[in-house]
């Protein structure tokens, strides 16, 4: 049986828009996922998951 990888969260700067993949933490044998606490690219703080950034956008 072949195994499909989890695919991890992936956060979008809310100022220039780079896309990152979520932090991972490893607790009680799962996978957890965080936004990061800086973007790399201009220093901001705020994130939006990937699949509501299109609602961020136009909202």
């Amino acid at each position: 049986m072949a195994h499909t990888p989890e695919l991890p969260d992936r956060y979008v700067c809310t100022d220039c828009h780079a896309v990152y993949v979520g932090s991972v933490t490893h607790e009680d044998g799962l996978y957890h996922y965080s936004a990061p606490d800086e973007c790399a690219a201009c220093d901001s703080t705020e994130f939006v998951q990937f699949d509501q950034y299109v609602n961020h956008v136009l909202g």
